[in-house]
């Protein structure tokens, strides 16, 4: 299948188009508008009011470290603008969210381009993520007070600077010092994507080991997150009494995921909802207390993680099976990841059954495809080492947003590449013998 470029980017713009307009019209009725109340909700309501990035549990707790420093800056910039919880407020987030989302899914079009994707798979899986009602709730609701849709387009744009520097006999300097500067940036708006972006980074130079400067991508690398991560630091050095360098929450996740009553649950939604109002502050005023009583967020945080280690040390056995389920929950979703917190939307198992597809033949696709291009190792080094942080605490879909896009356009790709292998062997059949006793191919 052929398509002129120029025919292609007005395909590519059209279905981006469509994309962009069904998430508008579906976060725009009434119940979608209104905020999704979470830490980073609060923290940005508190910055625009106050100026204090605090309070990530809507009452009084004081500085907090709870969230990436640049998580809610988006959702404050809206607030200081428009007025807390207003719907300009709120419809201004939802056209970040879609802008940034949008972002994502060209970022994953130009990498398939650059990597030689048939046109009709990378066109078939744009117009799949753009119009396919999967996770619109996600990308909108969420997005919009979270860091995963920016994650997810910095994480693609790494990934594309990589498979064209691949292609490149030296890789130019300015470009390695851009790349890690892009890593730098990754980590601090995303941890978990900045740790995937790392392996993919250090394959890069790996294969290219000759050729390649990777003490320039580490400079660059080491300036941005020092230079961000020391503000921050100090900041939280100064008012939490503890330089974190990220974010504090870690032992707080740890401790939601890993005790007795997880290993087996009659009705894991159930469980872990139980587990949340036992020991989560957001919304939860017991647990506000404890975390008031045991003087700040990093004592509770640290206590309840303490408390976790010792059991994951008294059980590593149970420890090991519940890694090993979250490792195939953050692939291969259950249904309850849609109702976590009780709206669970429509068609949940058709939903399901296109994620599962999608993790299943996007996997086998790279890794076939890793082993003939080089470059394909990349995302398979990505999607396969996002959930290194996860499989430690529960995962949910939003964590497995990090890689949901890639993996689409991947199964496309080997669906693709399929078709035309098993077209041409079809299209290759013997003739009939010939006068001399050979055998012809038509």
């Amino acid at each position: 299948m052929r398509l002129p470029k120029f025919h292609e980017r007005w395909v590519v713009a059209a279905l981006l188009g469509m994309g962009v307009l069904a998430r508008l019209i579906w976060s725009l009725r009434e119940q979608n508008i209104k905020p999704l109340l979470t830490e980073s909700h609060y923290v940005a309501v508190s910055i625009a009011t106050t100026g204090r990035f605090a309070n990530p549990f809507g009452v009084e707790t004081g500085p907090t470290a709870h969230i990436g420093m640049l998580t809610p800056l988006p959702s404050a910039a809206a607030y200081w603008l428009f007025g807390v919880d207003t719907k300009a407020a709120e419809i201004a987030l939802i056209m970040w969210a879609v802008a940034v989302v949008a972002w994502g899914f060209w970022l994953c079009w130009r990498i398939c381009c650059v990597l030689n994707c048939p046109l009709e798979a990378r066109l078939s899986a744009l117009a799949f993520v753009c119009i396919i009602p999967i996770q619109f709730g996600l990308e909108t609701v969420e997005g919009r007070s979270w860091e995963v849709n920016l994650a997810v387009a910095l994480l693609f744009v790494l990934l594309l600077r990589l498979c064209r520097q691949d292609d490149k006999e030296v890789a130019p300097l300015p470009d390695q010092a851009v790349t890690g500067a892009i890593l730098g940036l990754l980590f601090i708006v995303s941890p978990p994507a900045g740790v995937a972006g790392a392996i993919s980074v250090f394959l890069f130079h790996f294969f290219r080991r000759k050729s390649s400067r990777p003490w320039a991508v580490a400079t660059a690398f080491t300036l941005v997150l020092c230079t961000g991560g020391a503000f921050w630091s100090a900041r939280n050095a100064s008012q939490l009494q503890s330089p974190i360098i990220l974010r504090d929450n870690f032992p707080l996740e740890l401790a939601l995921s890993n005790y007795a009553g997880a290993v087996h649950p009659d009705n894991e939604r159930q469980a872990y909802i139980a587990r949340m109002n036992e020991i989560h502050p957001l919304g939860f005023d017991h647990a506000v207390e404890k975390l008031i009583r045991s003087g700040g967020e990093i004592h509770y945080y640290n206590e309840r993680g303490a408390e976790s280690m010792r059991w994951i040390e008294s059980h590593p056995v149970a420890f090991l099976y519940l890694s090993g389920r979250r490792l195939t929950q953050f692939y291969f979703p259950p249904q309850w990841f849609w109702g976590m917190f009780g709206v669970s939307g429509k068609v949940i198992w058709l939903r399901q059954a296109l994620v599962w597809l999608s993790s299943l033949f996007g996997g086998i696709t790279l890794l076939i495809l890793a082993q003939r291009d080089r470059r394909y190792a990349y995302l398979l080094a990505t999607a396969a080492s996002s959930c290194m942080i996860y499989i430690l605490v529960q995962p949910t879909l939003r964590y497995r947003y990090l890689i949901s896009t890639l993996l689409v356009f991947a199964a496309f790709d080997g669906a693709a590449r399929f078709i035309r292998w098993a077209g041409s062997r079809i299209a290759v059949k013997p003739t009939l013998p010939t006068q001399t006793g050979q055998v012809g191919i038509s």
